[in-house]
């Protein structure tokens, strides 16, 4: 675990099979979370990414394991959406999905980064409309990130965050580190996901 001084993005993993996975019903509203629809995160190293030890993601899917059941993680203080934002289930049809969004607001208030804590987990539905942990987000809003004083992005095992929605102005990364992204584990979209 290592903290690095304020909040965002991708996640780790561990070979625990944990078969726990969610059966509640997932909303269906859609809500862009990019501008338009066609903002990307320019991940031309991607190959660099996939070299990180599976070690240093292993405490992040030990941390997580436990919310493949989401009545934990709501337990836990996880919630759909946040302040009203990022409600339904995101996508960028041709690209992929994310799925649906739960933010801890007690995380999202706090502008400093633990790996093996994000601030979000991202679910996705399963064939039989279940949801499904996907990935882990590590997000921070730019303004509180400024505000202490930062004039870099944050990083999370060695990946920058990123502005993924202008109007958000959140740093953002994600990890899948629970459903296989053939794109990447620290790509933003996932051709795997699906929203209803």
């Amino acid at each position: 675990m290592r903290k690095c001084g304020l909040l965002l993005s991708s996640t780790g993993i561990v070979w625990i099979l944990v078969l726990a996975c969610s059966r509640s019903t997932a909303p269906t509203s859609v809500t862009a979370l990019t501008a338009g629809g066609t903002a990307a995160h320019d991940h031309s190293g991607e190959a660099a990414h996939e070299e990180i030890p599976q070690a240093m993601l292993a405490a992040v899917r030990v941390a997580t394991a436990k919310y493949h059941d989401i009545n934990v993680a709501l337990a836990d203080g996880y919630q759909l959406g946040f302040r009203g934002v990022v409600t339904g289930c995101v996508a960028n049809p041709g690209v992929g999905a994310m799925g649906y969004h739960y933010f801890n607001t007690t995380k999202m208030d706090d502008p400093t980064i633990n790996e093996t804590d994000p601030e979000v987990l991202v679910y996705h539905t399963a064939d039989d409309g279940s949801l499904v942990l996907g990935a882990v987000e590590w997000v921070v809003p730019k303004s509180a990130w400024d505000a202490a004083g930062n004039t870099t992005p944050p990083v999370v095992f060695g990946q920058s965050l990123h502005i993924l929605n202008p109007v958000l102005n959140w740093y953002v990364e994600h990890a899948w580190v629970w459903t296989e992204n053939p794109s990447g584990i620290f790509m933003d979209w996932n051709p795997r996901a699906t929203c209803p």
